[in-house]
């Protein structure tokens, strides 16, 4: 009996080193078989971020396309559209010969041909006009409906907020009314000074109708005080387009007028 138990436990050891070299096995199987799996999922992400960058790019290319195309277009457009008006920049082929000719017949003019042909200017003239010149009563309510006669500040284009008087005199207002100011008059070519001046403003304003006005700038047939207000308000751009004014500033004008008694 005992070589018999002897050899049943030799066989039982036998099995299970067996059972255990089979497991053993079967992990290495599992996870052999794991690790491809996994090697496979990450093919499989890669492929799918390559194909879509490789679609991003290619939406990205053919877009960028797309716009060089319309660029191009709109290019060639905007030169078929060009206008041929902009001076020495757009000359014929066939007018600069004729352009050539009047350069070369031009004489020489020297600067004592110019004094001896031009008489001796002994007075500032100004250019005239068919505006009638507003009057003294035109003027204040002028000023009653730029300011109600309260000295403004204005803030000019490039300047510092400075004094623009009881008119509200831009710079850029100045400057316009200012090229048919006799140059001789100091006080009116200095800005600052000018616009804060009583007289000296109402020469600036007097010479801003005188050059702009002469347009009915409310459409009523007739060219008056209301239209040297609006032109004076509004500029000559405004005068022409009859825009109308504020409701603050049309109420000042019509009681100044009721006021001055100015129909």
């Amino acid at each position: 009996m005992e070589p018999s138990c002897s050899s049943s436990v030799a066989e039982l050891a036998k099995y299970s080193e067996d059972n255990v070299e089979t497991d053993e096995s079967k992990v290495v199987e599992h996870q052999e078989y794991a690790e491809a799996l996994s090697m496979s999922g990450e093919s499989r992400k890669r492929k799918r971020w390559t194909r879509r960058s490789c679609c991003t790019r290619q939406v990205l290319s053919t877009g960028a396309i797309f716009i060089a195309l319309l660029l191009i277009i709109g290019a060639i457009y905007m030169h078929l559209r060009q206008k041929h008006h902009l001076g020495r920049l757009h000359i014929n082929l066939k007018d600069r010969e004729q352009v050539e000719v009047l350069e070369e017949d031009f004489p020489m003019v020297t600067v004592a041909g110019v004094d001896a042909q031009t008489p001796p200017i002994t007075k500032f003239q100004p250019p005239p006009t068919s505006s009638p010149e507003p009057s003294a009563k035109c003027l204040a309510c002028m000023a009653t409906t730029a300011t109600d006669n309260i000295p403004a500040i204005c803030r000019n284009r490039g300047r510092p907020e400075e004094p623009c008087g009881i008119y509200r005199i831009s710079h850029v207002y100045w400057q316009d009314a200012l090229r048919i100011i006799d140059p001789d008059d100091s006080l009116a070519q200095d800005y600052g000074r000018c616009v804060v001046d009583v007289q000296c403003a109402e020469r600036i304003v007097r010479s801003y109708v005188q050059r702009y006005g002469g347009e009915d700038c409310n459409g009523d047939g007739r060219i008056e005080c209301r239209d040297h207000v609006r032109l004076h308000m509004s500029g000559p751009g405004g005068c022409h387009r009859q825009e109308p004014l504020g409701s603050l500033s049309e109420r000042r004008l019509e009681n100044c007028l009721k006021y001055r008694g100015i129909t």
